[in-house]
């Protein structure tokens, strides 16, 4: 197995001195997160941790110091950013070898919404000194959630295009490039190169590697591997029997690009909200829109949950609850062609 499921899991206990008392005004995120830094390195230099040993989980940690659960979650990707951590998807963040493997990583929503606000202060001419729009506006203008907005801004601080004076943010560097990336779950990313080792070393008929062998080949999960086949075998890159058969290749010549089942859900539905929907409506069940695009009640709940998070839907339990539009998207981007689930959606488009 990968050394990175070797690590163990580092105790609050371990980590005292904590942090916890904090001046009035003080940035919370960032005396954290010097404090821990510096943990790290000294432990890594006396051998009381090892690179792979993965830190407390997140809500133990903040309970321990005193502090919110969204405040460690910027202190991690805080120390993410610098190169000292790395996450994993469903199983915590450990202590970064940047000598060693290079590492498969997802996609965050956070280099997303860098990329756009760099976006937005070249298109809109900023120079060296003018203060960005606040974060509230950059939250409603690109649609997105408060703290993912907070966490992209301290993000490009790290990264010297912008700088912190009292509340507000000034542009401090326009030597910037910009990177057109879209969001992506780790399966979609292994997708992607499972897909590319087909086209280089199999043919159609041949069976793939076992899922464990995969993972290893990856270094990522037996469950990541398992769900990027699934997205293969809908793209009809590949297709699984059971047994002794395993996974074999189909006609992936076909098949240049994958599609990904829930962006293209996640698409259609925000087109179905701002072609027919005003703020407070109560859409469809699942199972209607699972009827409608064709495809399982699972994946419509994994579209509608991207939604949620994204600040366009919520979801209400009881007897009058269900799922209601929060804000209608103003624009639905043209730039990305999304195959059609369903000749009967596509007419119903």
């Amino acid at each position: 197995m990968s050394q990175i499921n070797e690590g163990r899991r580092i105790t609050v206990a371990e980590m005292a001195p904590h942090v916890h008392t904090f001046l009035p005004n003080e940035n919370k995120v960032e005396k954290i997160s010097s404090w821990l830094e510096m943990w790290i390195k000294n432990g890594l230099n006396s051998g009381i941790i090892k690179f792979n040993d993965y830190l407390p989980k997140k809500g133990d940690l903040a309970f321990h110091i005193g502090v919110s659960l969204g405040t460690i979650q910027n202190v991690y990707r805080t120390l993410e950013d610098k190169g000292l951590i790395e996450s994993r998807q469903k199983v915590g963040a450990y202590i970064k070898d940047s000598s060693g493997k290079n590492l498969e990583k997802l996609t965050s929503k956070r280099e997303v919404v860098c990329e756009e606000i760099k976006k937005y202060i070249s298109e809109n001419k900023y120079k060296k000194g003018d203060v960005l729009i606040s974060a509230r506006k950059l939250a409603n203008m690109l649609a997105t959630p408060f703290a993912t907005i907070m966490v992209s801004l301290n993000s490009l601080v790290l990264n010297g295009i912008i700088e912190k004076k009292d509340k507000a943010y000034i542009i401090k560097s326009l030597d910037f490039s910009i990177s057109n990336i879209e969001q992506q779950t780790l399966s979609e990313k292994i997708a992607e190169h499972i897909n590319k080792y087909i086209k280089t070393n199999l043919k159609p008929g041949d069976k793939l590697p076992s899922n464990s062998a995969m993972a290893d080949m990856f270094n990522v999960s037996v469950k990541t591997i398992h769900d990027a086949i699934r997205i293969l075998s809908v793209a009809g890159v590949a297709k699984t029997r059971r047994g002794y058969y395993g996974t074999v290749v189909t006609n992936y010549q076909k098949n240049e690009e994958i599609p990904y089942f829930y962006e293209q859900v996640e698409q259609s539905i925000k087109k179905y909200i701002a072609e027919n929907c005003k703020a407070g409506d109560k859409l469809p069940s699942i199972k209607n829109f699972a009827e409608v695009f064709n495809v399982s009640s699972k994946t419509i709940k994994n579209a509608l949950d991207i939604l949620e998070a994204d600040g366009y839907i919520n979801f209400i339990r009881g007897k009058h609850g269900g799922t209601f539009v929060l804000n209608v998207p103003t624009i639905y981007d043209k730039g990305y062609t999304w195959l059609a689930l369903s000749p009967e959606f596509e007419q119903k488009m």
